[in-house]
């Protein structure tokens, strides 16, 4: 990533640190700005982390002037109330059974001094109104003492499918509130040390060509995993076995559908053709592994990830949401917002870290109508793809401008860069939720890094204010237009319910409106659109279930938080496009657009994004 500097020299300070206009710069670092690998080996890595600038503004919070930090990448803000000190993060492949241990090897800091910093904010839920809300933490603030305690942390262990982690999170900064010293560590040297163990890095019978991107984009050190040469890796599936498990045993995609014939006969159907496309496919029912109940659709699932020589990378759940034999139960828990919210990620998070392991997804079909409109349209999609130029070209962002939140930045961001990045035309329909559209994206904390990274001074999707939008008269008769005319993708962030978008409004009615032969994959960026628990057919299923509209969706099934939902959002734009952040070295040599990994791929970017902070609210988006 590259950022222009300021012209306004106030002077040099310690040394050979430059002030531009509240930038401050290194123009003498170790290294990149921040993470570089320097060693990588089966008994440690050594990691250099620098930075070459920052930016320290005055901010007004209530009539009083405090200072703002703003490091580039980093996304969220520090846990709510704490000094707002930005850090970053990365994934460390670690030997499987090993010890952990790290040390700094070498730091330069500095020290500034009679600074007064924010505190972050409370990040709400997408539903809530109004300003954020920013309240000293007076554990830390009244304390004598530095904050973090060390720049430097390490998390338990974690798997990647199969591959033992650590996340490595740098605060590069530490801050006293009582003597209003704020440390800035520069560059830091870290080696991590990996003690014990069997010195093996994964398993590998658990890679899988179809996660293989998501380790590569994730890993600071993935390349000293082992290679593996997955065409020789697969195990051909058993046949003419009388055990129905060892019929399906070893296949890299697994359908679980209610035992009825019309569902079987639909799942055999795309079982076959997923075979025909060089993907191993297996189909079992609810009844072959011990019945519809969660318990027993759990224990199917760790068995044939643990035990299988290759277990499914995906897992798709052919039937809607129920207890009795023509639906696939999933699990209910308490919501902090409001109610209880049903996931699948139960299932998908095998390992119990609240991640998935395997890709789920689920058709929620009642019927053979339903079967025929959602398993059809797979089959005839990928049979017969659309060829119209037109489709491919104009995808849609449709947002909600609200102040005090990051949806129109989430969505403009796209928009660029389909735009400026893939040479697409997409087309815009917007509206206004709250606020006035003027001279700043969003009024949150945080907005100038995303604007620096994502904007002028960074990857060049989004102009430096908002001010070329005009058109906020986005509706549901236009949102209906430019999908029949054609639009491969359609990206939604703002509020949702499970009718539909809050702005612009569009709802399970105006689906009737679509008349599309070339479908849309929609992502659905709000709350509740996709609760297929609901009592009635939620938004997402009524854009699915029915002849044309849409080929699949990603939805939310309750309420998530702001901010950390449009996080996710550009990690799994990231896995379907790794030219989207190239910075974060996510080149793989065979990528697709996959959204359901990109699903997956988002939540691991989410949950390593600016660790260790605000961690109990990203797991909310793990289970939506």
């Amino acid at each position: 990533m590259h950022f222009l500097k300021r012209t306004l020299a106030f002077g040099l300070v310690f040394g050979l640190t430059t002030l531009f206009a509240g930038e401050i710069i290194y123009p003498d670092s170790w290294g990149k700005q921040g993470f570089t690998l320097q060693k990588s080996t089966t008994s440690e890595a050594i990691i250099n982390f620098s930075i070459h600038h920052f930016r320290l503004e005055d901010r007004d919070f209530n009539g009083k002037i405090r200072q703002v930090i703003q490091l580039p990448e980093a996304l969220l803000p520090n846990d709510e109330g704490k000094p707002n000190l930005p850090g970053l993060s990365r994934y460390i492949a670690i030997p499987h059974g090993a010890q952990i241990h790290f040390e700094i090897l070498d730091s330069r800091t500095e020290t500034l001094e009679g600074q007064d910093i924010a505190p972050a904010p409370r990040i709400p839920f997408d539903t809530q109104d109004g300003p954020l809300v920013y309240q000293d933490d007076r554990n830390v603030y009244d304390k004598d003492a530095f904050y973090p305690a060390q720049p430097v942390r390490i998390s338990k262990h974690y798997q990647i499918r199969g591959v033992d982690v650590v996340l490595l999170g740098i605060t590069p900064f530490q801050y006293n509130p009582v003597t209003k010293k704020l440390i800035v560590y520069r560059d830091l040297k870290v080696r991590i040390t990996f003690d014990g163990g069997d010195r093996q890095f994964g398993i590998n019978r658990l890679r899988s060509r179809w996660w293989e991107p998501i380790l590569h984009d994730m890993i600071l050190n993935y390349h000293i995993l082992p290679q593996v040469d997955f065409a020789e890796n697969a195990i051909e599936s058993e046949t003419g076995s009388s055990d129905r498990d060892d019929e399906v045993k070893n296949v890299e995609y697994l359908i679980i559908t209610p035992d009825d014939p019309t569902f079987l006969a639909w799942a055999d159907s795309l079982r076959t053709f997923r075979n025909e496309q060089g993907i191993k496919t297996g189909v079992v029912t609810t009844a072959e592994i011990g019945g519809n109940t969660y318990d027993a659709i759990e224990s199917y699932v760790h068995h044939v990830y643990y035990d299988w020589d290759t277990p499914p990378a995906a897992i798709l759940l052919l039937a809607d949401y129920g207890n009795d034999d023509m639906t696939i139960t999933s699990r209910e828990e308490s919501h902090p917002y409001s109610g209880t919210y049903i996931s699948d990620n139960w299932y998908a998070d095998v390992d119990g870290d609240s991640l998935p392991d395997i890709v789920f997804s689920r058709i929620t079909a009642r019927n053979d109508e339903e079967l025929r409109n959602t398993v059809g349209k797979i089959l005839d999609y990928e049979r017969h793809p659309p060829t119209n130029a037109y489709f491919y070209d104009h995808p849609v962002t449709a947002m909600g401008w609200q102040t005090e939140r990051w949806f129109q930045l989430c969505s403009e961001i796209i928009n660029g860069f389909w735009e400026h990045k893939l040479g697409k035309h997409p087309v815009r329909e917007n509206a206004i939720y709250s606020g006035t559209p003027g001279d700043v994206w969003s009024t949150a904390e945080n907005t100038d890094e995303v604007v620096d990274y994502f904007g002028p001074n960074g990857l060049g999707y989004i102009p430096q204010t908002p001010e070329h939008l005009s058109d906020w008269g986005g509706s549901a008769t236009r949102i209906n237009n430019d999908i029949n005319s054609g639009a491969f993708m359609v990206q939604h962030r703002d509020h949702g319910s499970e009718t539909g978008w809050g702005e612009p409004s569009y709802d399970i009615n105006d689906l009737d409106g679509l008349d599309n032969n070339d479908l849309t994959f929609v992502f659905s960026v709000n709350c509740l659109t996709g609760e297929f628990n609901w009592s009635s057919e939620c938004f997402a299923e009524a854009f699915h279930r029915h002849s044309k509209r849409a080929l699949g969706l990603i939805a939310a099934t309750q309420v998530s938080y702001s901010f950390v939902n449009d996080t996710y959002t550009w990690g799994m734009y990231d896995n379907m496009w790794p030219q989207f952040m190239p910075d974060k070295d996510t080149w793989f040599q065979q990528r697709f657009i996959l959204p359901a990994f990109g699903n997956a791929a988002g939540k691991y970017f989410l949950q390593q994004s600016d660790w260790p902070y605000n961690s109990d609210d990203k797991a909310i988006t793990f289970f939506l």
